[in-house]
């Protein structure tokens, strides 16, 4: 660094040093009320005073997730609690956004960053560091190099303990020796109990573990009484209204868009991210090209208005206007930034690698906001509703499968006609079908595939029940509750 940028660097360093505990205010509350925590806070913060307590083992978290699904306002908390909680001094309590710092530095490098600001605030080296430090390293993604830096400073020292946050889009560039060092924890869109606990601190309770009990071992009984109190408790929840439920359904995922009264408003917010990720993030790490990142656009518009499954790659690459391996190609790098994910067929391995996959969006707040932004075409209220329904049951099996809470389970999609929307298995247990849907289901689709699969009962997931019930080896489950897992 010359000794300009030197001075641009120091300056930036103690303006947030000296501002982000004033900030903490504005960026942690609405109409004079603190943001409630996500459940994710507590498993950090419990990591943290293992480390103050000397524990410096797990020292290094990195936390991946869509924009707009509150990455940042975990940090500032974070923040809070150390400051506030933990009486940590705040000049041992760095928060940096690599977007501003690449602005500051014309190029991001946090170790460049890193070193200096230990350096010149603590008259020290990384090596040879003798407080506890806590960097929290915000869209670490504007350095190539991220993970690298990560490493070098975990390995430097065990005095420092870090969180960084980014994009989905940092999850193209672990590498092996980093992520033996990390702790990964990935920030996935709300389920409905996140949401009820981030708008009005109401707590679910341990009904999303009932749930998937329940599921696995057909005995509804836990989870009917769970079900019973909470709906008792939302009728008597102060300003919660029946319109909750719809306005999470189609756009409560993220929780960007929780506190605004205008529908439009927040389907543009959540379409920016969407087009954000796209133009800025991957081009931050992949380096894609201007055509490419139409191409992408593109292929989540067309994914967006179709059922899963309807459309081959090759299909895609004519609509696109595109090679079949830069389908391909994208629908890889749209899955590994998390706009996307799949599941594949119900079969052998030779099976799956023949068919196509089924591809969902991470929330149905996604994919309703890449229609609103461009319409929906030909489609009926009842079917596009369907597509969305579909897609809140794939995306709330995807996000609890990869949750290191629950146990191991994998979900797949029934091959051929008259099939149901999800197969889930745990690994030596017979298969469980799942069929999704509005209005009244025939017994007889689900009855098939669970003779078929030689299942001991199945699950239907639908608008037609107000509350959980068996009805021989059949479990119902109301789309609302169903939520709450």
């Amino acid at each position: 660094m010359n000794h300009e940028e030197e001075n641009a660097l120091h300056d930036f360093l103690q303006n947030q040093i000296n501002y982000v505990p004033i900030l903490l205010d504005e960026e942690l509350t609405h109409k004079n009320k603190k943001f409630n925590h996500r459940n994710d806070f507590k498993g950090i913060t419990d990591i943290i005073d293992d480390f103050i307590k000397g524990d410096n083992i797990d020292r290094y978290i990195v936390l991946p997730g869509l924009r707009g699904v509150g990455k940042t306002t975990i940090l500032y908390q974070i923040y809070d609690y150390l400051l506030n909680d933990k009486k940590i001094n705040q000049n041992q309590i760095l928060y940096i956004s690599c977007d501003y710092l690449k602005k500051t530095m014309h190029e991001c490098d946090i170790l460049k960053a890193i070193e200096y600001y230990i350096r010149e605030f603590h008259n020290s080296s990384i090596q040879t560091l003798n407080k506890e430090i806590f960097l929290l390293i915000d869209e670490a993604h504007f350095d190539k190099d991220w993970s690298l830096a990560g490493k070098i400073i975990h390995d430097l020292s065990k005095k420092i303990f870090m969180v960084f946050t980014g994009s989905s889009a940092i999850k193209l560039d672990f590498d092996k020796e980093s992520s033996r060092r990390m702790i990964n924890q990935t920030i996935c869109p709300l389920n409905f109990s996140q949401y009820l606990k981030l708008k009005y601190d109401y707590d679910a309770g341990p009904m999303s573990q009932s749930l998937l009990n329940m599921i696995f071992t057909s005995e509804i009984e836990d989870a009917v009484i769970l079900e019973s109190k909470i709906n008792s408790d939302l009728l008597n929840l102060k300003d919660y209204t029946t319109d909750d439920w719809e306005n999470y359904f189609r756009i409560g995922g993220l929780p960007l868009v929780m506190h605004d009264k205008n529908p439009r408003k927040s389907y543009r917010k959540i379409f920016r991210s969407v087009d954000t990720v796209v133009t800025k993030d991957l081009a931050a790490v992949k380096n894609i090209t201007t055509n490419a990142e139409d191409q992408a656009l593109r292929l989540l518009k067309f994914l967006a208005q179709k059922r899963p499954g309807e459309t081959s790659q090759n299909t895609l690459a004519d609509i696109i206007k595109a090679p079949y391996s830069t389908v391909g190609s994208l629908l890889r790098l749209l899955e590994k930034t998390q706009l996307i994910f799949h599941y594949e067929p119900y079969a052998g391995a030779n099976g799956r690698a023949r068919k196509s996959w089924q591809y969902y969006f991470a929330s149905p707040c996604i994919r309703h906001a890449i229609n609103k932004q461009f319409g929906v075409s030909s489609i009926k209220k009842d079917d596009y509703d369907g597509i969305l329904l579909e897609n809140f049951v794939a995306s709330s099996l995807f996000n609890v499968m990869n949750n290191e809470n629950y146990f191991d389970f994998d979900t797949y999609f029934q091959l051929g006609k008259n099939s149901v929307d999800f197969i889930i298995k745990k690994e030596f247990d017979q298969p469980i079908p799942i069929e999704v849907g509005l209005g009244k289901k025939n017994k007889n689709q689900i009855k098939g595939a669970m003779n078929k699969l030689n299942s001991s009962h199945g699950i239907i997931i639908s608008n037609t029940t107000k509350k959980i019930e068996k009805k021989d080896d059949i479990i119902y489950i109301p789309i609302k509750t169903f939520g709450l897992l």
